[in-house]
C-alpha cells in the first residue's frame, strides 16, 4: 500500500455517510412537507371509524343515517312473519 493511499477508505466512508445523511434528511422534508404518513393513516381510518360507529364502511357522518339503531333498520326477535 502506498503512502498516498492510506486512509482513502476512511475518506470514502465519510463521503457515502454524508450522501446518505443528505438523501434521508431531503427524504424527510418531502414527507413533512406533503404529510405523506397522515394521508395513509388519516384516509383508511375514516372508514374504519365509519364501520365503528355506525356498521357501515364509509365515513362516520355518512353513515349516521344508517346506524343499525334506528327506527327503521331495529331487529326483530320473532323474524318475518308471512
Amino acid at each position: 500500500m502506498n503512502s498516498s493511499q492510506k486512509g482513502q477508505i476512511t475518506i470514502e466512508a465519510v463521503l457515502i455517510l454524508a450522501i446518505f445523511v443528505s438523501i434521508v434528511y431531503a427524504g424527510s422534508n418531502v414527507f413533512n412537507s406533503q404529510q405523506v404518513l397522515s394521508k395513509l393513516v388519516e384516509g383508511p381510518w375514516s372508514h374504519i371509524s365509519g364501520m365503528i360507529e355506525n356498521a357501515q364502511w364509509g365515513p362516520p357522518q355518512t353513515g349516521q343515517s344508517k346506524h343499525p339503531n334506528h327506527l327503521g333498520r331495529h331487529g326483530s326477535p320473532y323474524g318475518d312473519i308471512p
